[in-house]
């Protein structure tokens, strides 16, 4: 009877080609505290696997028990266990790794698009069960949707104009003998009946697997924002990056490069502040102790973020891939996450700008944006002061702060900031705010314009707030028959100039300015931009 295989899991990483002559050791992260086990001799390999030296020790909560009980107690501690079996196949490097071994190995010799290339190319794409995205915007976002049944991609809401997709899990596609497929980033993960000693045959085929470009036929909209791999390019990159490092740039954000369960984590530490944990990553905890004089790009790919859990669990992400940071570079865009530079595609971004050539600058009339000194520093008028100025120095309704309830959102919402009498909703925010202001600005006027067509209840207590206003401005949101196309709404931007004020935009501003554009347009509403200049209070 032939023997009964194993049903096992394996997670699989790929060592980029520079690697594969390397010694299996420098494979590993230099503060990888193992031991070396050789491979026996009736097995074919050429391999070798290292296992994390045991630690044993108490949870931080222990404590906490053992004065309840009034003596410590001997069965609480933790023991995790970690280990990778590193492989040479067909001249390249593979790791598989056990347990916590992922944290064992330096994963900047690793190709960071194995896992999820290699899921592509092997998955039914009809067969998708979660994916794992990270929203490229002002404020990194990473999300995973999952669904009771496999689907295709379009059933995850995937937005290709701002999302990368970070990993996917599915059924393997036909001519695939392997099982619940799934891969982001660097690792590939998949079951199957298998023995030892396929091992070598199995690793071949993930070779073959990765070279693929299958994933162009259903996924070719993940090129749109592109991995950049050639070194020279990276390395310009990197010494941006480290300029930002070194005068903390307000751009530069540190954070996970990986979904996380929160209700696990006990808080958050880094490298020369181990002791120091925080309930969330705070960037200056690692920028205030850097040394400027002396940190370079190997120093922060050696830096840690360390994440540790409820049970005292302590794991370390190298800083390096918690950097996020977006560079304008001529006509394309950089940016880095999770450890890996990516790049805005050209004619992606063409398309984007082609959009907003079609957004009319608005020809309505505002004052300029006030600034002064004042005990030395500068100052700037808020936006509520402006507000209540131009609106007294224009004739229109001040409506900013003037929320009305809506059932279809999550909180009141403000109609919008400035009404005029002929229909013009002004929603205003300050440049200063960056590229997380203009976002929520946009997305205030798109949801306003949305649910006033659309709600029947939102216009009839927007009447009411617009009553108490002024008597005449009531009239201005009919409670039936409201047609979109007598509306414009108007996105104020103060402290910009107007006439080059989109070319100055963020990129992802941009990028939901248009799709706040198309939105709104297809449901009928005329959308225009508009700037206010800066100008001296004095000489105002």
């Amino acid at each position: 009877m032939p023997e009964k295989k194993p049903y096992r899991r394996l997670n699989v990483l790929l060592a980029k080609d520079e690697f594969s002559g390397t010694e299996y050791r420098d494979l590993l992260s230099p503060d990888a505290t193992v031991s070396e086990l050789e491979i026996e001799e009736g097995h074919d390999f050429d391999g070798v696997i290292y296992v994390k030296n045991p630690e044993e020790k108490r949870p931080r909560w222990a404590q906490l028990i053992d004065t309840l009980v009034g003596t410590e107690v001997d069965q609480l501690s933790n023991r995790s266990s970690s280990a990778v079996f590193l492989i040479r196949v067909d001249g390249k490097v593979l790791a598989f790794t056990f347990g916590y071994g992922r944290f064992l190995l330096n994963l900047g010799c690793f190709q960071q698009d194995f896992g999820l290339k290699t899921a592509l190319n092997t998955l039914n794409h009809q067969s998708l069960r979660s994916v794992d995205l990270h929203t490229l915007e002002d404020q990194p976002i990473q999300k995973r949707s999952q669904t009771a049944r496999g689907s295709e991609a379009s059933v995850f809401g995937i937005d290709i104009f701002r999302d990368v997709l970070r990993a996917v899990t599915g059924s393997p596609r036909s001519g695939v003998g392997f099982k619940n497929i799934s891969g982001g980033d660097a690792i590939y993960s998949f079951s199957q009946e298998m023995l030892v000693d396929e091992i070598p045959g199995v690793a071949s085929q993930l070779i073959s697997f990765y070279q693929l470009e299958l994933y162009k036929n259903s996924f070719g909209w993940v090129d749109n924002i592109r991995r950049i791999k050639d070194g020279d390019t990276i390395s310009a990159l990197e010494e941006l990056l480290l300029d930002a490092v070194k005068n903390k740039d307000p751009g530069l954000i540190i954070t996970l490069p990986e979904v996380i369960e929160w209700d696990k984590v006990l808080g958050f530490s880094f490298t020369r502040a181990k002791k120091d944990l925080t309930p969330i990553i705070d960037a200056d905890q690692y920028l205030n102790n850097v040394d400027a004089a002396s940190v370079s790009i190997e120093s922060i790919r050696r830096d840690k973020l360390f994440v540790t859990d409820v049970h005292d669990n302590e794991f370390g992400h190298s800083v390096y891939s918690c950097l996020y940071l977006e560079l304008d570079s001529g006509d394309t865009k950089k940016v880095i996450f999770g450890g890996t530079w990516y790049e805005i595609d050209k004619s992606f971004m063409s398309g984007i700008d082609s959009t907003l050539a079609m957004v009319a600058l608005s020809d309505l009339e505002f004052p300029g944006v006030y600034v002064w000194e004042e005990d030395g520093k500068t100052k700037i008028e808020t936006e509520g002061d402006y507000n209540e100025r131009a609106a007294a120095a224009q004739g229109f309704f001040l409506l900013d702060k003037k929320l009305v309830k809506c059932t279809k959102t999550t909180s009141p919402i403000e109609l919008c900031d400035l009404l005029t009498q002929d229909k013009q909703l002004v929603h205003v925010k300050h440049r200063k705010g960056g590229s997380a202001g203009l976002s929520h600005l946009f997305a205030q006027g798109s949801v306003s314009a949305e649910v006033m067509l659309g709600d029947k209840g939102f216009r009839k207590k927007a009447r009411t707030v617009l009553r108490r206003v002024d008597p005449r401005a009531k009239d201005l949101v009919p409670l039936n028959s409201l047609r979109s196309s007598e509306y414009e709404v108007i996105f104020l931007i103060l402290g910009a100039d107007g006439q080059s004020l989109k070319e100055n935009l963020p990129f992802f501003s941009k990028v939901n300015l248009t799709r706040v554009y198309e939105n709104l347009s297809q449901r009928g509403f005329i959308v225009k931009i508009a700037g206010a200049s800066q100008v001296e209070r004095d000489h105002a």
